[in-house]
């Protein structure tokens, strides 16, 4: 069962197609001035970054191969160009550093004026319990064993058979009832709601249960709902609607916050890992080196970012599509992954900001 469901979340992560629309060519723009590629003294997780993306293009067939605006590029294509980027970081040469790299890719700015936006996610620490009381009530559910996934056209449908039809599987308020999932599913340990949506927002966490050793949880699948945003009903009623201030608004607030987050019909499920966060592909997340695009992009490319935010400030940063995210779609839609903890929680809330995106392509 885990070998196919790590076959089912590796197949998923490189069908681009699959649950999103095309990206309209309007919102690919050429670079005319190419941004300076900048030298880094923080070269230990630029090289886990190359590494892990290089590692994720030799997994992939030998004759796999992407279309990607207008141009058809093949897994030697993208590792040469991998191995030709790492060598012209090295060069100290600001000017034949900059030719080279024209001479080498090409950069294509993806923008959208008006849904684009920079925001940033993490790994939350959360506490649990292996038996449910009255504030560790919600469990971490692993992938159900009726949990189905059917491709249908560039949509993915999740489902399960009930008397002999595929109908849409359970919501989030229906797996609410214990009965609903025992016998399908096993829970790994019970957290607090806010909790729950806080890791299911991310994507994964580290769960600390009292008398264990801290273990990780990553995204195993999800039952294919649209997720709804608690701060939609929350408006009001919370000082603030960042995600991880919700913590806070539960002490004042607690059927509201609770009813908030029921209403979203999204539910996650999860695995124990014992590796480090992982995004799509099984690419390992580097922090302030990953991030997350929409599933158009192909994953393992490098990329160029730029922006301004209260909490951090980014100008040509050298980052890598290793992740996906059910809200990350369109143009100029990005997700950066800021690490694990507090800091990083603190930092993630406050990065809703524009930014501007240049892929970096093999140039053909």
């Amino acid at each position: 069962m885990r070998v196919f469901l790590f076959f089912c979340i590796f197949f998923l992560s490189n069908s681009p197609k699959l649950d999103s629309k095309e990206l309209e060519e309007s919102g690919f723009i050429p670079v005319k001035k190419t941004p300076i590629l900048q030298r880094t003294e923080d070269f230990k997780t630029l090289e886990l970054a190359f590494q892990e993306s290089k590692s994720y293009f030799e997994r992939l067939p030998a004759d796999w191969k992407i279309k990607f605006h207008k141009n058809s590029y093949n897994k030697k294509e993208f590792l040469n160009s991998l191995k030709r980027l790492k060598t012209l970081l090295k060069e100290r040469d600001v000017k034949k550093r900059k030719i080279e790299f024209q001479k080498s890719f090409l950069l294509l700015e993806t923008a959208d004026p008006n849904e684009g936006k920079i925001t940033g996610y993490y790994e939350v620490i959360i506490e649990a319990k292996y038996r449910p009381d009255a504030e560790f009530s919600e469990p971490i559910l692993e992938t159900p064993s009726d949990l189905i996934v059917k491709k249908q056209g560039s949509e993915k449908i999740v489902g399960k058979i009930l008397n002999g039809n595929f109908i849409p599987y359970d919501s989030r308020i229906e797996l609410e009832d214990p009965s609903s999932w025992k016998n399908r599913t096993k829970s790994i340990g019970y957290v607090k709601i806010v909790d729950l949506h806080l890791a299911q927002l991310e994507g994964s966490a580290i769960v600390r249960i009292p008398g264990q050793n801290p273990f990780r949880i990553t995204y195993s699948s999800d039952n294919g709902k649209r997720y709804i945003s608690p701060s939609e009903s929350l408006n009001g009623v919370c000082p603030s609607l960042i995600p991880s201030d919700l913590r806070n608004c539960i002490v004042d607030h607690p059927q509201e916050v609770r009813t908030a987050i029921l209403k979203n019909p999204r539910y996650v499920f999860f695995q124990k890992e014992t590796s480090a966060p992982r995004g799509s592909g099984g690419i390992e997340l580097i922090p302030k080196r990953s991030v997350a695009m929409d599933p158009n992009i192909p994953l393992g490319i490098p990329a160029l970012i730029s922006f301004e935010s209260p909490a951090v400030t980014e100008e040509n940063r050298l980052v890598f599509v290793h992740d996906r995210g059910s809200k990350i779609t369109g143009h100029g839609r990005l997700d950066y992954f800021l690490g694990t903890g507090k800091k990083a929680e603190e930092q993630a809330g406050r990065i809703q900001t524009p930014g501007r995106i240049f892929l970096i392509l093999p140039k053909k």
